[in-house]
């Protein structure tokens, strides 16, 4: 049960949040002695200002650097080179654009909620990047030759319901671990509401429970079938059917035979990360977890690991949660390829981190007034914005303030098509190379 408040049609709502945006980077780029590399930084005045780079870097798409520089510059001569941009990004501390992404996070007062919760989905994304030889950590092999590429792991947690990310971080390829990423997150989060925090087949582990109870909040997270060799193998619960069943645990170290005979012990192997039991303990650490087994169709069920109170979510309500994680899914899709996050304009890590948060930014920029016009739109039948073009004209509108950014969304209407499913095909790609860009769409004017 969705609860919705409602949000104010009116043309001013994207004016409101461009103001935003443009407020806060003004706050950030009047603190160079925090955000430049030198204090002295931008203190001279030049075409790229430090607020004029912060902007091109944000309005980025999926040209080349000189062609990104022409557009933004409306192609006249006083347009910089792309040396220049370089040297003006390389002055900007990495902080700068966390600081914005952290600061233009929509407001703590979310629009849906689910029965009185907010939900977070965490996930991660592999990020194709220019290879580096330098930075080793993000190497790896593809293809029968073993050709090196690189990548970079994106880790978010999203709202799917308001559609905007609220936290971030990033891992080298060979230091990737999702379930790490996830506790440290909700460590670091200011958590202003009761919450639940829906994730995927991988992140099943007691430490990650953990860690998002110590928080004080709820999780939803799939495991591998008792069937399977995961977490509920071997754990007292029906091997057939659906069920819904309460499990109370005793977490240990030690490996004695008291612990191998009784099914209320469960052994943790050394290699298994728990923080709040050493390796070398004598403890115990008691655990309570719900484990729901659904039906999805026919023959395939999916299995379920909550804390949730069964009385006010049922095994229905737990699949309709589930399935709202789909949404981060759709998110870094909208990031690669609408948004251009799987072209970047540099080699060096410390620029197409900027590059990421900036797409970020401009995400929940775009989403935040698409939403508005989505609510202000009452129709008949079911219908979303087309997000592609809507991520388009508002990028187009925080350069121009003169575009009509509520009509021009409400055009592309696209049907709500509910209980589709596709087979995901992940196919691993390389980074695509600086030659291959997005030329120019020229307009042609003819006189008659």
């Amino acid at each position: 049960m969705l609860n919705t408040t409602k949000v104010p049609s009116t043309l001013q709502v994207s004016h409101q949040i461009k103001k935003n945006l443009e407020d806060q980077i003004h706050e950030i780029t009047n603190h160079p002695e925090i955000y430049a590399q030198s204090p002295f930084d931008f203190s001279r005045n030049r075409k790229l200002s430090f607020e004029t780079t912060i902007k091109i870097i944000l309005s980025f798409g999926g040209q080349s650097l000189s062609s990104e520089l022409l557009s933004h510059f409306n192609f006249t001569l006083k347009t910089p080179t792309a040396s220049a941009l370089v040297q003006a990004r390389s002055k900007i501390k990495l902080k700068a654009f966390e600081q914005l992404f952290y600061r233009t996070i929509p407001s703590a007062q979310p629009n849906k909620l689910y029965k009185g919760y907010r939900i977070f989905a965490h996930d991660g994304s592999d990020l194709n990047i220019p290879y580096n030889e330098k930075e080793s950590d993000t190497h790896y092999r593809v293809g029968k030759f073993g050709k090196h590429v690189g990548s970079l792991h994106l880790n978010a947690l999203y709202d799917p319901l308001n559609k905007h990310y609220v936290a971030v971080d990033f891992q080298k390829i060979k230091q990737l671990n999702e379930r790490k990423s996830l506790c440290q997150i909700v460590d670091d989060f200011d958590f202003t509401s009761p919450t639940i925090i829906i994730a995927d087949r991988g992140y099943e582990s007691f430490n990650v429970y953990e860690h998002i109870k110590k928080s004080g909040q709820k999780f939803l997270i799939r495991a591998k079938d008792t069937k399977s060799n995961g977490l509920l193998n071997g754990l007292d619960l029906p091997s057939d059917g659906t069920f819904d069943k309460k499990i109370t645990l005793q977490l240990t170290r030690r490996q004695t035979n008291k612990v191998k005979k009784d099914k209320h012990y469960h052994f943790l192997h050394k290699r298994a990360n728990f923080d709040y039991l050493p390796i070398r303990s004598k403890e115990t650490y008691p655990i309570s977890l719900r484990v729901v087994r659904i039906k999805l169709n026919e023959d395939t069920y999916e299995s379920l690991v909550t804390n949730l109170d069964p009385f006010l979510f049922t095994s229905e309500d737990l699949k309709v949660l589930y399935h709202l994680r789909w949404g981060i899914e759709t998110s870094f899709r909208e990031l690669k390829y609408a948004l251009g996050l799987s072209h970047f304009h540099s080699k060096k890590l410390d620029f197409i981190i900027q590059e990421i948060f900036a797409r970020l930014i401009m995400y929940n920029f775009s989403m935040t007034i698409t939403l508005a016009v989505v609510l202000s739109n009452r129709l008949k039948h079911s219908y979303q914005i087309n997000f592609t073009q809507a991520f388009g004209i508002c990028r187009r509108f925080f350069l121009d303030q003169n575009v009509n950014v509520e009509q021009l969304i409400s055009r592309y209407l696209l049907p709500i098509r509910p209980n589709r499913s596709d087979q995901r095909r992940l196919i691993k790609k390389k980074f695509p190379g600086f030659l291959y860009r997005i030329g120019f769409c020229c307009k042609v004017l003819n006189k008659e």
